[in-house]
């Protein structure tokens, strides 16, 4: 019994030890330097569905009456920060930008487009 206590304690005590140097070896290396990864385009970081939104709605776009039309990466962050987007067409639409009637024409006049150039 005894040398089964002995042999615990003395197990103990070196995993003890070879906690603390590990944490003070960990301490002491200098972090490494990560290179800095540049962060994904709005439009990048949409899943398909969404980058099809995105598209359609960015090709829906008109410039008849002289405003300036959104980029695809200015629609997909406006989509990124939050908005739904049946919001993002609203606002596309009262700045003038859309001239459908619902999101829905637009995504199928996008898929029709898109089907007859295949």
């Amino acid at each position: 019994m005894r040398r089964s206590f002995v042999a615990a304690a003395g197990l103990g005590i070196f995993v003890l030890v070879a906690a603390v140097s590990t944490s003070t070896e960990a301490q002491s290396k200098p972090e490494p330097e990560v290179a800095s990864i540049p962060p994904k385009s709005a439009f990048a970081s949409l899943s398909a569905g969404n980058k099809r939104i995105a598209t359609a709605l960015f090709e829906a776009q008109t410039t008849a009456n002289g405003a300036t039309p959104m980029t695809l990466e200015e629609i997909a962050e406006e989509h990124r920060s939050g908005r739904k987007w049946g919001d993002v067409f609203q606002a596309m639409k009262s700045q003038g930008l859309i001239e459908a009637a619902t999101l829905g024409q637009v995504l199928g006049r996008y898929d029709r487009a898109r089907h007859s150039r295949s």
